[in-house]
């Protein structure tokens, strides 16, 4: 991402698969932003093996939204899918200290509006911690 918010780090890892086959899709473009963000913060190129790795920050807490990121992903020609990363309740408990965490009480991911679709497939594995930072990995199906 090439403007990335202060905070606690946050390194985003998606990998591109065919839905059909599994195999990964490489040649896609993947664009990612922050909620409140202008447009895409950073956009790469599908390695041989369907992966993108963003370096970026763990998005500020927001009162009435649960905390994500969004994405999309296109061909050259089209967005072939746009979706959004719901970051789990485990990894918002790390990032955030005790004043932002009062920001999401009584918050859930399933009353936030942004998740209507559903969000049980927008969820990544989050791992790492908050001092040497945050991975978030997830497997797309395109």
């Amino acid at each position: 991402m090439t403007e990335p918010t202060p905070g606690v780090p946050l390194t985003v890892k998606l990998r591109l698969v065919s839905a059909n086959s599994g195999r990964p899709r490489t040649g896609c473009a993947v664009s990612l932003w922050h909620c409140g963000g202008h447009g895409p913060a950073g956009r790469q190129v599908a390695d041989p093996a369907g992966w993108v790795s963003f370096g970026s920050a763990f998005p500020e807490a927001q009162a009435g939204r649960w905390p994500h990121v969004h994405f999309s992903v296109d061909d050259g020609d089209e967005v072939l899918h746009t979706a959004q990363l719901a970051l789990p309740g485990d990894a918002c408990a790390k990032a955030y200290c005790a004043a932002q965490r009062r920001q999401l009480d009584g918050m859930s991911i399933g009353r936030d509006g942004c998740f209507t679709g559903g969000w049980a497939l927008e969820i990544p594995s989050v791992t790492g911690d908050a001092t040497r930072g945050l991975v978030a990995t997830r497997t797309v199906g395109v």
